[in-house]
């Protein structure tokens, strides 16, 4: 079995996503495959309409740019979880540019994440707001269909806004664990 798959989106070490994404990765029992996306060198998506013509393949590939090694991991992976903070109602820029490139799946007949499910682990700093994780749920869905992927519910955790705040929060992390524990039960049992 291939490892799950944690996308690890905050562009700062050692805060609240970094945090989360090790208890999942603790609590999931099963080998997981932890990249943080923003020092993978992904470039951003420049609408150059080279995948309009060459379904699933990029111009911007090659050495130093990681989208599509990340795409194959979550694709391959029997479970992938993005693990975001969310800034200005939105994953982090890196996250985003990441999330952009799955354009050249749009056209590709068979896609190929084959169904395979995928959810996130978002952390917001504001205590509260009804569409606080709008945005980043819908492009996470969004990707989700492009790479032929399933979107699972996300866990979504208010307040959390220093870098130890989950780790402070005995509740908070409890979340993440019982979150992780579910999708271990649901989808690698």
């Amino acid at each position: 079995m291939n490892a799950v798959f944690l996308a690890a989106c905050s562009p700062r070490r050692g805060g609240n996503s970094d945090f989360a994404a090790s208890l999942v990765r603790l609590t999931i029992g099963a080998p997981c495959e932890t990249r943080r996306v923003a020092e993978e060198g992904v470039r951003p998506c420049v609408s150059c309409g080279f995948c309009d013509g060459r379904p699933g393949e990029c111009s911007l590939d090659g050495p130093g740019d990681g989208a599509r090694v990340l795409f194959e991991r979550m694709c391959r992976s029997p479970l992938s979880v993005v693990v975001s903070p969310v800034y200005f109602y939105h994953l982090p820029a890196q996250a985003k540019a990441w999330i952009d490139r799955t354009q050249r799946f749009w056209a590709c007949g068979k896609k190929p994440g084959e169904g395979r499910p995928v959810t996130a682990v978002l952390l917001g700093a504001r205590p509260r707001g009804e569409k606080l994780f709008e945005g980043a749920e819908r492009t996470l869905r969004y990707m989700a269909l492009t790479l032929g992927l399933t979107w699972v519910e996300p866990l979504r955790l208010y307040g959390l806004d220093a870098p130890g705040d989950l780790a402070a929060s005995p509740e908070a992390a409890d979340r993440v664990r019982d979150f992780a524990s579910e999708l271990s039960r649901r989808f690698l049992a």
